[in-house]
């Protein structure tokens, strides 16, 4: 289930696609849940796990995912291509993303990667970055999502403004039933 209509998603990559032209970068490797679910609805719980989005200069995407985010990936995002790592003795989840990479045409480009991110722990990082090393050149890339969130469209005012409603409301529920002597079962 998306929150928006798909030419949402749509101008919200238009949007990244100029910071990433603007920054002189062929792709975008993204590790934050907070940039996936912007850019393409992809919502998960597994944030701290290893996941990471490409986003082309061409606007191609693609996902690598753990298995138990196969279902969810595609019933909340638009990425066209998602790819499974297989979380098992040894897995290399970074050789994988090399390998996405590749199939996207990455090889000797200018690679921006969102460093800054949850998912993306130390070791992660090292190992991300040794197994590209020699494959493209990566530049922390890790506020070009962020910076182009900060500008919000009038259909996301719409529903910002229709949360706060919906918050109001609960609060005034919440008030008015807040007694002395209340407890959950009395109310």
């Amino acid at each position: 289930m998306l929150h928006f209509p798909r030419d949402e998603f749509d101008r919200r990559i238009n949007r990244t696609r100029q910071a990433m032209a603007d920054a002189e970068l062929d792709g975008l490797v993204l590790f934050r849940q907070e940039s996936m679910f912007y850019l393409t609805g992809y919502d998960t719980s597994g944030y701290s796990m290893f996941q990471a989005m490409y986003l082309g200069a061409d606007g191609r995407m693609a996902l690598l995912t753990r298995s138990a985010d196969r279902i969810q990936s595609r019933m909340t995002s638009i990425v066209p291509d998602i790819r499974i790592w297989t979380d098992r003795e040894n897995a290399s989840p970074a050789e994988e993303l090399r390998e996405l990479l590749r199939d996207y045409g990455c090889e000797n480009q200018t690679i921006g990667v969102e460093y800054h991110a949850y998912g993306l722990t130390g070791q992660r990082a090292l190992a991300v970055n040794a197994v590209l090393e020699d494959f493209c050149t990566l530049v922390d890339a890790s506020d070009t999502v962020r910076l182009v969130r900060l500008v919000k469209s009038d259909l996301e005012l719409d529903y910002v403004r229709k949360a706060g409603v919906l918050c109001d409301e609960m609060l005034a529920v919440s008030i008015a039933r807040t007694q002395p002597g209340n407890t959950a079962k009395s109310v």
